[in-house]
């Protein structure tokens, strides 16, 4: 439960609720409400002007150059001439509309919470006194029907307005319905063609025109009250309850975004948003869709449980804000550390569900039109990251969005490919729901950031990692294509031979840059550590895929020997990993990725026992990359250091996690007062890393073993969880008590032999389909 003694006066104290096709956060204003709304299908585009400067004629001549240019040590040539393969950038994520609701009285606090959100039932509510009599709303997002509801009851006869206007994007026009369960609002709005990132200087950075995309809000409204419409607002009066229904949706005109909340054309998506709400709102269908929702909800959420011990527990009976100061200086509020756990597990069913798009860098909440860094999908870390939890904590069925974008890009990254010469696919650090395949930056983009062609690389290790966890046979073989494209991508982005070596060119490892003979900052080389543990991950990925679905993979032996004879990860002169496949000096020895240490997590590729030394590598890389950074670089070293079982130094990185964030645009991550992670700003990254990193320092799993509380704080003396998941989809159930194992209980949808390990103990076990096996402290004797 978060709650709150007062309203929200800003977004990122606002509580979100969401379906994962529609997305609302709520201010919980006394004398009514601000239902912000977000539309998971409202992005920019598509648009023509995404295409690459470079003729994809002169496309593998240009390679070749650039190669030739890194073979000769001329990096400053290589970056200009990368520059030509950048196209624009691609397209952002929008705000939508906004439905109001004022009352007419004088409105006072009420005594005790003012606002709360219940993370169980996804249900958030507020209360107030109006002229003396309580009022109370309540706000849930319905996957099942597609719908936010808002429900108003007063203690007496009141009368409100109720309005809905664009957020910041054009209006259509609005009207209203008198259909026969009440009234129905209709708003409909104008999509921008065409939206840059707020960090480019262009003349017209929001663009209206033929390609604009149409979006509609609905909001049905049912009253005790006398209602009237009148000057684009609805008028009620002598209400005791009201009850509002809203559905939105756009306009689809692109092949490639398939949505739940799209429709062919305006007229065909007035009846689909139409047809929801009444399916909501007609007589005796509220109770049903109530039950539908809370059903649905719990049938995610109540899978896992976490409760930690150890800590005080009297600032648990305070406001969430006010936990969130008081850990400032008291960091013994453990249960404030599983609320924001589950917390990240709440955000990804509410921000990525069937029908939907991927939770993009802002989940499915953003108030700008132009949001930070265009709140798309950064797949250097970011997207990946906001589906680490997804597998780990029992939510496979939210990670099926991410699996459609792959899909997507796929198709799409084929141009990609095409523009170095290569088969298959490509993509590189920013993509849309439209695809974008290519380098952005207009020409002007750093190397640093926008020639790395590794996206697709990476994203298609959630082919098989999804597989491990779920066994869905079906999805594997839906996933191949693009699996396969990846790996035809990669076979002929790996330069020379594997009897004499070989190497990827030009190679960056993401956002970060080494000093160059120059002595200025470069970005740009060969074979940087982690395009090689992307592409050993991949192989490995494509080899166990290709075994499973039996098929004949003739290209499969050629990748694994050119991945196997790639410059492999090496340890420098202070016992660090190199980020690079030569010693460099570290233009930034703090910076914010640890991209070299992918192997180690979330890859998993390397470990303490199978790769002691680059284990003892990663420990001393994080030493000298220091504990502090933005709040998805905390949460990724939360991970490492969970993965790496040093439990102190987890411990460390989950406290700076939960500190007050910063204004403004420093690299110093923390939490907002409603929980959102800051980058800064608000980035959703870090609640869904932190979430992750919390379950890997309880449990881990790959293929040789199931690790038991491998990175247990002393100060979870106490505690349990439930429900977390292991590869081969196995539920794991702990307790323990004083940092001993109490129990485990494992169960595996089918018959499996595993190796558990606890304290660095190791016991094989057989695991029945279906039953319950468990363990304690003397099974590891």
């Amino acid at each position: 439960m978060l709650w709150y003694r007062a309203p929200a006066e800003q977004f990122v104290e606002s509580l979100p609720v969401g379906n994962g096709l529609t997305g609302a956060t709520l201010r919980g204003l006394a004398g009514g409400e601000r239902v912000q709304l977000n539309e998971g299908s409202a992005w920019s585009g598509p648009t023509d002007r995404s295409a690459p400067l470079l003729d994809p004629a002169d496309g593998t001549a240009r390679l070749q150059a650039v190669r030739e240019a890194i073979d000769a040590g001329d990096v400053r040539r290589a970056e200009d001439l990368l520059m030509a393969f950048q196209s624009t950038h691609s397209q952002a994520y929008l705000p939508f509309a906004v439905v109001s609701v004022e009352a007419a009285g004088t409105a006072a606090p009420a005594d005790g919470p003012a606002r709360w959100l219940d993370l169980r039932t996804g249900i958030a509510g507020h209360r107030y006194l109006l002229d003396g009599s309580e009022a109370r709303h309540r706000t849930f997002a319905s996957h099942p029907d597609a719908v936010i509801v808002h429900d108003i009851a007063f203690g007496a006869p009141a009368d409100l307005r109720i309005g809905i206007s664009p957020d910041k994007i054009a209006a259509r026009g609005m009207d209203a319905v008198t259909q026969d369960w009440g009234t129905e609002l209709r708003l409909g709005v104008v999509l921008p063609a065409d939206v840059a990132p707020s960090h480019e200087q262009t003349a017209e950075p929001v663009v209206y025109g033929p390609d604009s995309r149409a979006g509609a809000v609905h909001a049905g409204i049912v009253t005790d009250g006398e209602a009237g419409f009148a000057h684009g607002v609805l008028g009620i009066r002598g209400a005791t309850f009201v009850r509002i229904v809203v559905a939105t949706g756009t306009v689809l005109n692109h092949p490639y975004a398939r949505h739940a909340n799209t429709a062919d054309d305006a007229d065909a998506l007035a009846r689909l948003l139409s047809a929801r709400i009444a399916g909501v709102l007609e007589e005796e269908s509220f109770e049903p869709a109530m039950e539908r929702h809370l059903a649905d909800h719990a049938g995610l959420y109540s899978r896992v449980s976490l409760e930690l011990g150890g800590g005080s527990t009297a600032a648990a009976g305070k406001p969430t804000d006010e936990r969130i100061h008081a850990f400032e200086t008291d960091r013994s509020d453990s249960a404030l550390m599983a609320l924001l756990f589950h917390y990240g597990r709440y955000l990804l069913i509410a921000s990525s569900r069937a029908g939907g798009f991927p939770a993009n860098l802002q989940g499915i909440w953003n108030e700008q039109l132009q949001p930070p860094w265009s709140s798309n999908y950064t797949i250097n870390i970011n997207t990946q990251m906001n589906y680490w939890p997804a597998l780990t904590t029992n939510l496979a069925e939210c990670h099926e969005t991410l699996l459609r974008l792959v899909d997507t890009l796929a198709r799409t990254g084929t141009a990609a490919a095409g523009l170095y010469g290569a088969r298959g696919w490509a993509a590189h650090h920013n993509t849309d729901p439209w695809g974008h395949p290519f380098a952005v930056g207009a020409g002007k983009g750093n190397a640093m950031w926008a020639s790395w062609a590794m996206g697709g690389t990476w994203l298609a290790d959630s082919v098989w990692r999804h597989y491990s966890y779920t066994g869905d046979l079906a999805r594997l073989q839906a996933s191949w294509p693009a699996l396969e494209g990846a790996a035809l991508f990669a076979l002929d982005w790996i330069i020379g031979e594997a009897d004499s070596g070989t190497h990827t060119s030009p190679s960056t490892s993401p956002e970060n840059r080494f000093v160059a003979d120059d002595g200025g900052p470069a970005a740009v080389g060969r074979s940087a550590t982690m395009d090689v543990s992307l592409l050993s991950a991949l192989c490995a990925s494509a080899r166990q895929v290709a075994a499973v679905l039996g098929a004949p993979v003739p290209w499969l032996d050629d990748l694994t020997r050119k991945v196997a004879a790639l410059p492999q990860p090496a340890i420098g002169g202070r016992g660090e990993v190199l980020e690079w496949s030569f010693p460099a000096t570290e233009h930034e020895p703090e910076h914010r990725h640890t991209s070299h240490l992918a192997g180690l997590f979330p890859l998993q590729e390397w470990s303490l026992e199978a790769t002691p030394e680059l284990a003892a590598a990663a420990v001393r890389t994080l030493e000298l990359r220091g504990p502090e950074s933005t709040g998805w670089a905390m949460a990724w070293r939360l991970g490492l250091w969970a993965h790496l079982g040093v439990a102190g130094k987890a411990e460390e990185s989950l406290h700076l996690a939960l500190r007050v964030a910063g204004d403004g645009l420093t690299e110093r991550g923390g939490v907002y007062p409603n929980l959102f992670t800051a980058h800064p700003p608000f980035q959703i990254d870090a609640n869904f890393g932190t979430t992750a990193g919390i379950a890997e320092m309880l449990v881990q799993s790959d293929a040789a073993a199931i690790r038991l509380l491998p990175a247990l704080p002393a100060a979870w003396g106490e505690g349990s969880v439930r429900g977390l998941r292991a590869v081969g989809g196995i539920g794991v159930d702990l307790r323990w008590s004083g940092g001993v194992l109490g129990s485990a209980v494992l169960r595996s949808p089918e018959a499996v032999r595993r190796d558990v390990v606890w304290d660095g103990r190791r016991v094989s076990v057989e695991l029945a389909g279906g039953e319950d096996f468990e363990l304690s402290e003397d099974s590891f004797l």
